[in-house]
């Protein structure tokens, strides 16, 4: 910036002068500012409008395919005495179920109990000592070396702190936990000490090395012995080591809660109605979203009223929805049949009775209407989001050019500013000029009047 006089000399306003001038020199500027304001905002529009066409696109992707029409739910009649739960590949189907025995792990006490948990063991226990659990392949062992001076918790601590090693691998032991109970009073206390499985069924009960049982004067193996789980399916009795039982029925998980083979009771496996309409009606919601989001950015006054981009969005998707299926072999055609219909605002409304009776009537056609790869909707409107959403779509096209003109008018304001800056320096140094030139005259002025008095 150059001279920023007030007016030295005859008085002159130049602040005022240069300031009056510039507000018209500035007036290229601020409609640049005004176009890149109104450019940005519909920047920010089209982003709104990428972001509910990206969630309208995840909604109906995940119709796309016949698995996403396959979730299946498991119902017990009697959810005291089982629970269950289906996977997508279990297959519809009645079972009648009785459940015998519940699988239950091991847990051994020692016989005699001591008064003080602290204090050595009388007599001393020495040696090294194994615990296995399993057999064969699956058997798996640790121990414990005691030199005669640990207390009980020292023992119970050795166990619970013992390493096995697995493929290599030493770990901490999970086999077994070791506690002590007091099975005394608090004035006759009897610390004894308990071993328990981690693992249900007799395939996981711990087998306590023989001489550290008869040097802590023996183990009463029968408080609570390890047992199977014992049931039958459809008449087929069936036997496992745990309570969440996966390998019996393909795609279930049977979860054992209570015994009681005088009361059978059915597990029903179907296809899960509630979570398919739920994803459907995800779908209508996302496209409500959608349409809601470019009829508020179009209307009078709204950021893109005067763009069509945005509306080509909704009327690409109406022309799929409005295009019908023609499958070969399905009588279904049209969404509306199936309970999915265009209200007068031109929001989709789902009725999910109607989609749950089409779906349980004729399940095939249903997921064929959707998932046909040439012809099903969940399809076609899937590659109408996605071609729209692509870097040369429609809409990131749109986003592309905002972006560039709001770098073109980045560039413009620069010079712009550049150029004011310009205009400032010489209107000062001009104005300076003049009001020295006025100072100099006024001067002369009253030193001839002076004169001539």
């Amino acid at each position: 910036m150059g001279i920023s006089s007030a007016g030295i000399g005859s008085g002159l306003d130049v602040n005022s002068l240069v300031s009056q001038l510039l507000q018209l020199e500035r007036q290229p500027l601020n409609s640049l500012t005004t176009k890149k304001q109104t450019f940005n905002d519909q920047l920010s529009a089209f982003g709104k409008v990428k972001s509910d066409l990206d969630a309208f696109n995840t909604a109906i992707s995940a119709l796309k395919l016949n698995m996403d029409f396959s979730a299946a739910k498991a119902t017990s009649s009697n959810t005291s005495l089982a629970t269950a739960t289906a996977a997508s590949t279990a297959s519809p189907a009645s079972y009648d179920i009785k459940v015998t025995q519940l699988a239950q792990a091991g847990v051994k006490s020692m016989q005699t109990g001591v008064a003080d948990p602290k204090a050595a063991m009388v007599p001393p226990v020495s040696g090294t000592f194994d615990f296995t659990v399993g057999t064969g392949t699956t058997q798996k062992t640790f121990n414990i070396t005691l030199n005669g001076t640990e207390s009980l918790e020292a023992i119970r601590d050795k166990i619970n702190a013992a390493t096995v090693t697995t493929d290599g691998k030493t770990s901490t032991q999970t086999l077994a936990s070791a506690s002590i109970v007091n099975t005394g009073t608090s004035a006759a206390p009897s610390y004894k000490l308990v071993i328990a499985s981690t693992g249900k069924g007799t395939d996981n009960d711990v087998v306590i090395d023989s001489d550290l049982k008869t040097a802590l004067g023996g183990f009463d193996e029968t408080k609570q012995a390890a047992k199977n789980a014992m049931f039958s399916v459809n008449g087929l009795d069936i036997e496992r080591s745990t309570n969440s039982v996966t390998d019996v029925i393909d795609g279930v998980t049977l979860n054992l809660v209570a015994a009681d083979s005088s009361k059978p009771f059915t597990l029903t496996v179907a296809r899960d109605t509630e979570a398919i309409t739920k994803k459907v009606n995800d779908f209508v919601s996302a496209y409500n979203k959608l349409t809601a989001t470019v009829s508020s950015l179009h209307q009078k006054g709204g950021t893109l009223e005067a763009d069509n981009s945005a509306t080509s969005v909704i009327y690409q998707l109406q022309n799929v929805f409005n295009t019908p299926a023609k499958i070969a072999g399905n009588d279904l055609s049209y969404l509306a049949q199936v309970g999915i219909s265009f209200k007068k605002d031109g929001t989709l409304s789902l009725d999910s009775a109607a989609f749950t009776k089409a779906l349980e009537k004729t399940p095939d056609n249903v997921i064929s209407l959707f998932t046909d790869s040439d012809k099903g909707f969940a399809q076609r409107l899937s590659s109408a989001a996605s071609n729209m959403l692509n870097s040369d779509g429609l809409v990131d096209s749109r986003i592309k050019g905002l972006n560039s003109r709001i770098k073109t008018l980045d560039a413009n304001m620069d010079r712009e500013n550049v150029r004011l800056d310009n205009v400032e320096t010489r209107l000062r140094r001009q104005y300076a000029n003049l009001d020295s030139l006025l100072g100099t005259m006024k001067n002369t002025s009253s030193y001839l009047m002076s004169q001539l008095g």
